[in-house]
């Protein structure tokens, strides 16, 4: 099975992520005022071919398009949605997705009008995705090549599940002890983030015990250091500090330590404070801990 079967199961309920991935495109159908045949055949392509819906029946595709094509009817149009799109698909490769079929979409008649081009801006900043990301996937999906940069990109963030998860325990080490909520919600975060779904059990298990015994005993501030120079792309840096704040936030409480430590995961890794608001508001979107208590920044 692929990491991508891995990820989505065959529901059909209205919080499927597969719901949002969806509107996604009808958004960008609706974005110029006008539903062309070549957009209506994109939609059909991807429901048809693409393996995020190739469990999905006939009936429950058609319950999740109906679900999506209301929720942009009573809202006024698909200008207004990218906000709940983005709350409804918190991980990262459900929004890479999201994005990468609404550029399809967008593309499908070999011209961009400016209702899509904002409409795409507006997706990108509601998913809090990079400019070079996006810019990586839009032009992937114009050379036709989309499908592989989508693959790609899920396939190399798999390869630094193991950075990720030994960031989020310095993050639940970072007030000078790991408490047992704080090891409840890192195993929590991580079987409820559909990103991490791409792990085998045993897999899964092994990468939280190593990563807890690769910060034993080591100053976070040169463990930090060192994760920074092994996650160097800016959108890997972003989605890193989005999982750290989400292990910040699962106790409810706030701690001096834990926002000092967030300062240095800023300066570390390059993120200016308008990134640190925008993974703090995404990591208050993830469903896996109780999140309480006030923003840890």
């Amino acid at each position: 099975m692929s990491f991508l079967r891995k990820m989505f199961s065959g529901g059909a309920s209205p919080d499927d992520p597969r719901r949002w991935i969806i509107e996604s495109m009808l958004a960008a159908m609706a974005a110029d005022g006008e539903v062309l045949e070549e957009e209506l055949e994109v939609l059909q392509k991807n429901i048809d071919e693409h393996e995020l819906f190739s469990d999905l029946t006939q009936e429950a595709s058609s319950r999740l398009i109906d679900i999506a094509a209301d929720a942009i009817r009573e809202s006024g149009g698909g200008a207004s949605r990218t906000a709940a799109i983005a709350a409804g698909i918190p991980s990262r490769n459900h929004r890479i997705a999201a994005y990468h079929m609404a550029c399809e979409v967008c593309v499908a008649d070999s011209e961009l009008a400016e209702g899509e081009i904002a409409y795409l801006e507006e997706l990108q900043r509601a998913l809090g995705l990079a400019d070079d990301e996006a810019r990586e996937l839009f032009e992937g999906v114009r050379a036709q090549s989309g499908l592989l940069t989508l693959e790609e990109k899920a396939n190399r963030m798999r390869g630094l599940l193991p950075q990720f998860v030994r960031c989020m325990a310095l993050m639940a080490a970072a007030d000078g002890e790991i408490h047992d909520e704080e090891l409840v919600g890192v195993t929590a975060v991580l079987r409820n983030i559909p990103d991490m779904a791409v792990l085998e059990k045993q897999e899964f298990e092994d990468v939280i015990v190593e990563a807890f015994e690769a910060i034993k005993g080591r100053q976070p501030e040169e463990a930090l250091a060192e994760m920074a120079g092994q996650i160097d792309n800016s959108a890997d840096r972003y989605w890193t500090a989005v999982y750290m704040m989400i292990i910040a936030l699962a106790d409810g409480k706030e701690d001096w330590r834990e926002i000092a430590f967030l300062s240095s995961v800023a300066k570390s890794f390059g993120l200016d404070e308008e990134q640190m608001d925008q993974a703090l508001a995404t990591a208050r979107m993830f469903p896996a801990t109780d999140l309480g208590g006030e923003a840890p920044v």
